[in-house]
């Protein structure tokens, strides 16, 4: 079968809608025979933007940005993991730099035919309409990428993701 896709990007970040769309790109993969990349971006660009404004000294910058790797690194081991539950091997890469511009890159270098985003909570105005948000590094991968970004946004993904 051919498919639109072989390479699919999945962009990590902490956040459970991340994990979400780490869940959909392994069934995706699972189903259409996807190679797959997760990349989790330590955001070194405000971390010197913080810096440079003496929001954040020295000292606390390394330990942040330490910290900061030691999560992202801790997330991609568990995407990884759970590939590895269903039986798909994948790509992991930690990043550091500005958000948007290490996916994009990372999305170009891998040659990626996809990216996959996590959708964010809705916000809910006073009338109870649900309005999409999105923060700007995600508007700016969607503005600017050079292949299709998809946002995960899959009800009940995870009963789906264990029974698949």
């Amino acid at each position: 079968m051919k498919t639109f896709f072989r390479k699919v990007l999945v962009a990590i970040n902490g956040r459970q809608s991340s994990i979400h769309a780490a869940m959909y790109a392994i069934m995706m993969a699972k189903a259409y025979s996807l190679e797959l990349k997760f990349v989790f971006v330590v955001d070194t660009a405000t971390i010197k933007y913080l810096t440079m404004n003496n929001l954040l000294i020295n000292s606390e910058k390394m330990d942040f940005e330490e910290k900061l790797e030691v999560d992202g690194q801790h997330y991609l081991d568990y995407v990884k993991m759970l590939a590895g539950s269903k039986g798909i091997k994948c790509h992991t890469e930690l990043r550091k730099g500005g958000i948007f511009t290490e996916i994009l890159n990372a999305a170009q270098e891998f040659n990626a035919d996809l990216i996959l985003l996590g959708g964010n909570e809705k916000d809910v105005n006073k009338k109870g309409v649900k309005k999409f948000v999105m923060t700007s590094d995600e508007n700016e991968v969607l503005s600017n990428s050079t292949c299709p970004v998809l946002i995960v946004q899959e009800p009940d993904i995870e009963k789906k993701f264990k029974s698949y």
